[in-house]
């Protein structure tokens, strides 16, 4: 089974930066926000014509993607950024809003299932999978507020992505005055999210926003 590590932040916070260090010739990116990676020259690094990079948000093809990766031993990383997109771009498609009813929700939900599942246990065990998405404020029955990853409809609401993962990431800033944001991730909740992290994977709170280090930790951390 492959290893799926959730990566969360709000737009601006360090995500697709966190990418910038990786090896292109062990590392597929999914590129479903089909906007420039945030790091200098990213397209002579990926690109289709090396078959380490796919620009779509359409389910059906990232699955394909995935089944090309998964026969390739030489690929250790795939970067699918963002989740958050693929189920934007599945409600906002022409044919899903001129459908009525609930089952185009039931189908979509489905789809994304599908993906997590898929990737949990069809991908090769020595690949680790990052999904990148956004969170979103959630309030309980008595008032209290949390940040959970975003998702689309409330059948996906219900199965809780987090679930599917013990390594849920939070991308983070650090400002200080008179110097750039520094951009972190945190391996623990601050009390008010969904972030997690097994036991003694990561010695520190706060970790830099580099998927190597992440790799690194994961890989000691499993033995693969």
């Amino acid at each position: 089974m492959g290893q799926l590590a959730f990566v969360v932040a709000k737009s601006g916070d360090g995500k697709s930066s966190s990418l910038r260090n990786l090896d292109e010739k062990e590392t597929v990116i999914i590129n479903t926000d089909q906007k420039p990676l945030p790091f200098k020259r990213f397209a002579d690094r990926y690109n289709e014509e090396s078959g380490n990079y796919l620009q779509s948000s359409d389910t059906e093809k990232v699955l394909s993607k995935l089944k090309e990766v998964n026969s390739n031993p030489a690929i250790k990383t795939i970067a699918i950024d963002t989740w958050s997109r693929m189920m934007t771009d599945a409600v906002m498609n022409k044919s899903f809003r001129s459908t009525k009813g609930f089952e185009k929700y039931m189908k979509m939900a489905a789809a994304q299932y599908d993906l997590i599942n898929i990737i949990n246990e069809k991908v090769r065990t020595d690949i680790i999978v990052y999904l990148f998405a956004h969170p979103e404020p959630s309030t309980d029955a008595d008032g209290f507020t949390t940040h959970r990853i975003g998702v689309q409809g409330k059948m996906l609401e219900k199965f809780v992505p987090e679930s599917f993962s013990s390594i849920v990431l939070y991308g983070d800033k650090i400002r200080t005055p008179g110097k750039p944001n520094e951009h972190i991730f945190r391996t623990i909740s601050n009390g008010n999210d969904t972030c997690k992290t097994p036991m003694e994977m990561f010695e520190d709170e706060t970790i830099p926003n580099d998927l190597v280090l992440v790799n690194e930790k994961i890989r000691e951390y499993y033995g693969i």
